[in-house]
């Protein structure tokens, strides 16, 4: 058996299950489940149209790339929603994935180098904290050190990055972000992110951005930004050592 298992805390569902059992709500109410973040509604109508009518087209696996159409759709919207000043190569630049837990997790076995400091220190991935608990235990299981940024309400629920020691920023091979975070909806500034990519260029990692609720906001007039904005705004449209999920 992998010795690392043995780091892993219990996953949180199981654990906010244990946590909640005997608790009944109130006559005539539910428990508010706030654990897998799924809609609570049916399927919008033209979503399920559009699957029945391309069921034909489901007969045999798809690639591991996805379909062309699909990976230029996503290059597309990116494009717009992030005003990006030319669409993504979605052949190089763009993979679909089953969901993000998935591939959270797995990046971070792909990136992460256990030998690539010359003394006996373990390489350090950074995250938010409250975290997603996939950042954690993708950390563990690829040989890093999990560094916590505490997302204090004193620092408006964001990672105090000015904070991070110099020799921790030296060991760090990934740095996970959760922008807008979870749970508290606290927003990166651009300004913050490009800081961040500056910082990945001179100590040498990458930055995984996990932006999956980049769509829940209150004012539409005021998307949330995001990494692939940062970049296009400081000309670094090849999007070296930023990778958005």
């Amino acid at each position: 058996m992998n010795p690392d298992l043995q780091s892993l805390q219990p996953y949180p569902f199981e654990k906010l299950r244990t946590l909640k059992r005997g608790v009944e709500p109130p006559p005539g109410l539910d428990h508010i489940n706030l654990s897998v973040g799924e809609p609570r509604h049916p399927a919008p109508e033209f979503v399920r149209q559009a699957l029945v009518a391309h069921l034909d087209d489901l007969s045999t696996y798809p690639g591991t790339k996805g379909l062309p159409v699909l990976r230029k759709s996503i290059a597309r919207w990116l494009q717009q929603r992030f005003k990006l000043p030319e669409m993504l190569n979605p052949d190089t630049q763009v993979l679909p994935v089953n969901g993000t837990r998935e591939a959270l997790f797995a990046f971070a076995q792909a990136m992460i180098h256990r030998g690539a400091s010359e003394v006996d220190e373990r390489p350090t991935v950074l995250m938010p904290n409250p975290f997603y608990q996939i950042y954690e235990g993708a950390a563990l299981l690829a040989g890093a050190e999990p560094v916590y940024l505490n997302c204090t309400e004193e620092n408006r629920f964001l990672p105090d990055f000015d904070a991070v020691p110099e020799a921790v920023w030296e060991r760090c091979q990934l740095l996970y972000l959760c922008s807008p975070g979870n749970p508290t909806g606290a927003v990166l500034s651009l300004a913050t992110l490009q800081t961040l990519i500056d910082l990945a260029d001179h100590h040498d990692f990458i930055i995984a951005s996990d932006e999956c609720y980049s769509e829940i906001y209150p004012d539409e007039n005021q998307p949330p930004v995001g990494l692939l904005q940062a970049c296009a705004g400081m000309g670094r449209t090849d999007y070296r050592r930023c990778v958005v999920f």
